[in-house]
């Protein structure tokens, strides 16, 4: 990746919209090379996909948790895969802190989110007792916006 795809990158980050031709202004080159650069960073994975970024407290999900787990280490990748298949988890990843999995999960409300948190997680052959749960009380920022320095 050269500094021409980071300033791409800058610049769909905030207008994912925005046309070839505008983007090759922009980046001082003809529009069909600006699409072959964007063509080859969504093949290669660079960008996932265009998405639509949501608030969730302001579209109705008033409950976002951070739940901090202790796995089987033998189970670790089954039990991740299964958590990341449900549609209340916006964030899964293992770590290397005092939990083996963390998650960010969305709810309607905290009963929602215990139920969740009980009829799903706590289930799952390979999640031990010992869990930590963080609600948030209000988003200061949310991005998933990476700032290239070209």
């Amino acid at each position: 990746m050269d500094n021409t795809d980071k300033k791409i990158l800058n610049i769909l980050q905030n207008n994912f919209g925005i046309s070839y031709r505008d983007l090759g202004k922009k980046v001082k080159m003809a529009a069909s090379s600006v699409h072959n650069r964007v063509q080859k960073m969504l093949d290669e994975g660079i960008i996932k996909k265009e998405d639509t970024i949501i608030n969730p407290m302001k579209a109705g999900f008033n409950t976002i948790a951070l739940i901090g787990l202790s796995i089987d280490p033998r189970r670790m990748e089954e039990v991740a895969e299964r958590i990341a298949s449900y549609e209340e988890i916006q964030l899964i990843a293992t770590t290397t802190g005092d939990h083996d999995i963390v998650a960010r999960i969305i709810a309607e409300d905290e009963k929602s989110l215990w139920r969740f948190i009980n009829e799903k997680i706590k289930i799952i052959d390979g999640v031990k007792p010992q869990m930590d749960v963080s609600s948030f009380i209000d988003i200061f920022k949310m991005s998933h916006k990476i700032k290239f320095k070209v």
